[in-house]
């Protein structure tokens, strides 16, 4: 892989395409990585150092010690933003406990655009428009509206 290629879910080991929640939430775990202003490559290994610990389920975040992610960011090498991330990550997980029962795939129930898809996943702390953006690319059209199909 080259610096120009993007890193997608496969590249990952995450398998979209019969998304499971787990694999759902380890994509968005990603993609909160990816979307802030660091490479893509440090990000993913940040990415498998937390999956590699075992911890990308929401639950398991959630009850997360915070000095813990921070160390597991650090192995990675995503250090410059280790410390807000890792907050980040324990919001994600009760975030998606609280809203969805920790079922990602309930996200895009009952929404009648891809703008109502986008704005509940803006809803997460951490998840901005680029993150939003890079999830969406990957889930691909299980995740858009059927009225919003072309």
């Amino acid at each position: 892989m080259t610096g120009k290629d993007r890193i997608g879910a496969t590249d990952l080991g995450i398998d979209l395409s019969g998304p499971t929640d787990g694999q759902l939430f380890k994509w968005l775990v990603a993609c909160l990585l990816f979307g802030t202003r660091i490479s893509q490559e440090i990000a993913a290994a940040a990415f498998r150092a937390l999956d590699d610990d075992g911890v990308l389920t929401p639950r398991k975040l959630a009850d997360a010690d915070w000095q813990h992610l921070v160390d597991l960011l650090g192995k990675g090498h995503y250090r410059r933003y280790d410390e807000s991330k890792a907050r980040e990550l324990i919001t994600l997980g009760n975030d998606v406990l609280e809203r969805y029962d920790g079922k990602l795939s309930r996200l895009p129930k009952d929404a009648d655009s891809t703008a109502e898809i986008k704005r509940r996943l803006g809803e997460f702390t951490g998840i901005g428009p680029t993150a939003t953006r890079i999830f969406l690319r990957d889930v691909g059209d299980a995740w858009v509206p059927t009225s919003s199909r072309t």
